[in-house]
């Protein structure tokens, strides 16, 4: 296994020409998301197609697209799609998320997932295509016109229609009052830490168009070694070789 691609058990993740790599961040959201009763589900900002592959794992029965942006990791995600078991039910947009939504007449997905841009003001990544793949100050996908995007798109007549996502820490806050204005409601959030006791630098949230009481808890991705958690083990059990 290279840099330039990911082995899982049911399909690779070739990554040449796609700036962000494979990470756990994706894995996690993948693993986490309820896509099990969806029929229709977006993956924005897909990259290299590894979470739209893992929905599409996960749901043998629903239709499952990636929307990228950036022509050269649509064409990793493309191709990684048309190479996987599940290339039937998977499509690959290259396109703008947000005037794709706002040019759509009807509101179509009930599971929308993505692993947003964000920024993080001590760590800018050295190129270009990596910082808008990874920084809502690079010119990427900034938080407002996502969470716009997605109260376009999601179908609310499905009555479990949710939007996943994970988050640094310090962006929840704000991702979620921002959120709120678009009607989409906190219902689940599982705070990721490395180890237990450790702080917590990762967030995976959901979110629907009904409020209800949110669902908190927290996942270790180590054990006291280094080896993956029971928890994290059980998450990605059908993923990880």
């Amino acid at each position: 296994m290279s840099n330039n691609s990911f082995t899982f058990q049911k399909f690779t993740i070739h990554q040449d020409r796609c700036a962000m790599k494979v990470g756990t961040d994706g894995v996690l959201l993948g693993a986490w998301a309820h896509v099990k009763e969806a029929k229709h589900i977006l993956d924005i900002g897909c990259g290299s197609g590894l979470v739209t592959l893992m929905a599409a794992q996960r749901n043998a029965m629903a239709q499952v697209t990636g929307i990228e942006i950036d022509t050269a990791a649509a064409n990793d995600a493309e191709m990684n799609a048309q190479a996987s078991p599940f290339k039937e039910r998977v499509e690959i947009l290259q396109a703008d998320v947000l005037q794709m939504a706002e040019h759509c007449h009807y509101k179509h997905y009930d599971c929308i997932l993505s692993n947003p841009p964000y920024h993080e003001e001590d760590l800018l990544p050295p190129t270009t295509t990596r910082a808008q793949a990874r920084h809502t100050a690079g010119g990427g996908l900034t938080f407002a016109a996502l969470l716009r995007a997605v109260s376009l798109l999601i179908d609310t007549e499905a009555p479990n229609a949710s939007f996943s996502v994970i988050l640094p820490t310090p962006a929840v806050s704000k991702f979620t009052t921002l959120a709120t204005l678009h009607n989409l409601h906190l219902t689940r959030r599982t705070d990721v830490v490395t180890r237990k006791g450790k702080p917590c630098k990762r967030v995976l949230l959901e979110f629907k168009t009904q409020s209800t009481t949110c669902i908190h808890n927290e996942i270790e991705l180590l054990s006291n070694g280094n080896e993956r958690s029971t928890d994290y083990q059980a998450l990605c059990a059908d993923f990880y070789l």
